[in-house]
């Protein structure tokens, strides 16, 4: 049975292993497995409810300021995504993009990113993975390549962005307690509904993905009866 919410693209910013892992007496990286390891869950409870485009925030520019330790450790998991990983994304049906600037990333790195790309290109349904990725920078490095072009529109703008090829996303959901979208889908978050939840990333269960759509569900039926 065809899921009835109107959900269609969903985004998630991925915030909270680090306190997670704290809180239970883990190293940071083990934090950060755990949290990897749950997007390849949250894949399936998406397409469970018939969703089309699955975006998750999972690195930023400012992250790379982090200690040299614990980015070693997230580019490392993110070579196990995409190497030890990339066959079971791969089995269910889904395109994987990457956004961000990702030349910033090891030639190694950028080598699994276009091999995984280019493995999945085929599919209709599209997992998104935002990396060394920035809002700004994104539309900084729209406005380079648009420099000199006259009569620029929002639409022939929107083209430029890393991101031009992606769904507005219908709902923003943030786990780990803060209220904020930290440089997140700057121009494709204009009209997206935003939920925070305090839930570190890592307990997120599709529990809570249900929860949400009913959050979301009702309140684009309260915005239509304003």
């Amino acid at each position: 049975m065809k899921s009835a919410h109107s959900i269609k693209s969903i985004a998630f910013i991925i915030d909270g292993n680090r306190r997670w892992a704290k809180a239970r007496g883990l190293s940071t990286s083990q934090g950060h497995r755990v949290g990897f390891d749950n997007i390849i869950d949250c894949i399936d409870w998406c397409l469970e409810e018939k969703m089309t485009t699955i975006t998750f925030y999972t690195f930023s520019t400012e992250n790379w300021n982090r200690s040299p330790e614990e980015v070693l450790s997230l580019m490392n998991l993110f070579e196990y995504l995409l190497t030890d990983k990339l066959e079971e994304i791969m089995m269910k049906g889904v395109r994987v993009r990457f956004a961000g600037k990702l030349s910033m990333f090891s030639k190694k790195l950028q080598t699994l990113i276009a091999n995984a790309e280019e493995k999945t290109k085929k599919q209709k349904k599209t997992v998104w993975l935002c990396a060394s990725y920035g809002g700004r920078l994104e539309i900084v490095e729209a406005a380079k390549k648009l420099i000199g072009q006259k009569n620029i529109t929002e639409k022939s703008f929107e083209k430029a962005l890393w991101t031009a090829e992606l769904p507005d996303p219908d709902l923003i959901i943030r786990t780990g307690g803060n209220n904020r979208l930290s440089n997140f889908l700057m121009w494709k978050s204009a009209y997206s509904e935003l939920l925070f939840l305090k839930t570190q990333w890592p307990a997120f269960k599709q529990k809570d993905l249900k929860k949400a759509i009913e959050w979301y569900e009702d309140n684009i039926q309260i915005n239509k009866g304003k």
